[in-house]
């Protein structure tokens, strides 16, 4: 399912309760052999009740437990907001060379690769000399991820091994 519950979704929900509850309705209706009319007082209030109290716990649940999924995100965007500051810092790039990096989509990979290793350790497939190779030396790409390389080590050496796991 869906992880960001939008509009689209409780719309969703709210017509789905309509017509079960109408359903349930008719069936009541049917086997009575008469329509109760505080039934359809209920028609037009249960819906909104439950789409609202759904709405409610989803937010207040959201609070209290955040998925993982945003925990990284926080941590992940931390980490290239720290390894953007340490290029700018010391690579002089052109204006262009960092639109490069930008689309250049085997730097991005590289970019998560290395926040993995940070992450999760070096594996024999994951390691940083096997990122260092993966571009020609003396190329806007590989200066940049040297930075990051040494960044990453900085954050590990500082965070004793574990980056916020």
């Amino acid at each position: 399912m869906n992880k960001n519950k939008g509009l689209n979704y409780y719309v969703k929900i709210f017509f789905f309760s309509v017509l079960a509850l109408a359903i349930y309705i008719a069936y009541l209706s049917i086997k009575a052999g008469s329509i109760d009319y505080t039934l359809i007082y209920s028609l037009i209030l249960v819906p909104f009740m439950f789409t609202i109290m759904l709405f409610l716990f989803d937010k207040v649940f959201d609070l209290i437990f955040p998925s993982k999924s945003k925990k990284s995100d926080t941590q992940f965007k931390t980490y290239l907001k720290t390894v953007g500051e340490s290029i700018t810092e010391q690579c002089d790039f052109s204006i262009e060379g960092y639109r490069r990096l930008r689309g250049n989509v085997g730097f991005q990979k590289s970019l998560e690769q290395v926040y993995r290793i940070l992450t999760n350790g070096e594996t024999p497939e994951l390691s940083f000399s096997f990122l260092a190779k993966k571009f020609k030396k003396n190329t806007n790409e590989y200066i940049a991820l040297m930075v990051v390389i040494e960044e990453a080590k900085k954050m590990m050496e500082n965070s004793g091994k574990d980056y916020q796991k």
